[in-house]
């Protein structure tokens, strides 16, 4: 391997018929073989990457390019800046995540009562009962209706007489731990459908509390509306102003 320099290591007379270096470089080394300044080559493309990269950042972030490669620079807020801009998109994801309601979170009506999604009026629960000759039957399918929650008490007269003056398409649907008894020869053509909730579950929603004793009649639209439900009923006179709104 040659050197630019004297046998002492001095600078070569006369500059050595090359031009001028800067002092501090010192004494060039000339190497014999190209290969062994790899490491060298490597360091600086390495170096010249880093600042590609530093400066198409800078750029994106419309900051002034970083001229010359320079390895822990701090003048660079490219870094620094994406770095804060993650942190906060993923604090602000936390908070919509903890503030946005779930599919369990929402307010409703206790059950068994349920609130329509798009009045905010009570509907009557879709229950499925039993009627009297075993049957299954399906409460939204007897609407509109007067349910009349007997708790087990003698009230064939009334549901008689109810039947009499609903409006037309009307059902009359008395119901009781068993399903209510009606007298042996009902008129024809009077819509009554009686029958068994012995879970209570209907009473247990509109007979308040405490529970109401003796009848509760409860006045449901076609659509599911429940308009009034009428505790301790002894006469159809106790909820016939609300019967038109069945209509």
């Amino acid at each position: 391997m040659g050197t630019l320099g004297d046998d002492n290591g001095g600078p070569p007379p006369n500059g050595g018929g090359l031009p001028d270096l800067p002092p501090e470089w010192g004494t060039v080394i000339i190497p014999d073989d190209p290969s062994e300044l790899a490491p060298e080559i490597d360091e600086i493309r390495r170096e010249l990457r880093r600042t590609v990269r530093r400066d198409r950042w800078r750029r994106r972030l419309h900051l002034r390019p970083v001229t010359g490669p320079g390895p822990g620079d701090g003048s660079s807020l490219g870094l620094p800046l994406l770095i804060m801009a993650i942190a906060i998109v993923a604090t602000l994801t936390s908070l919509f995540a903890l503030a946005w309601p779930g599919p369990g979170s929402r307010l409703g009506a206790s059950p068994p009562l349920r609130v329509s999604a798009t009045t905010g009026t009570p509907t009557i629960p879709d229950l499925t009962l039993r009627g009297a000759d075993g049957s299954e039957v399906h409460l939204r399918n007897s609407l509109p209706a007067v349910f009349l929650l007997a708790d087990d008490c003698t009230c064939a007269d009334l549901i008689l007489d109810t039947a009499r003056v609903v409006p037309p398409g009307v059902t009359v649907v008395p119901v009781g731990r068993t399903a209510p008894a009606l007298p042996t020869a009902p008129p024809i053509g009077l819509r009554i459908r009686p029958v068994a909730d012995p879970e209570e579950r209907l009473r247990s929603a509109y007979a308040g509390s405490p529970p109401a004793t003796g009848v509760v009649a409860v006045l449901v639209k076609g659509t599911g509306e429940v308009i009034k439900a009428v505790p301790h009923v002894s006469a159809v006179a106790d909820f016939a102003a609300y019967l038109a709104r069945l209509a």
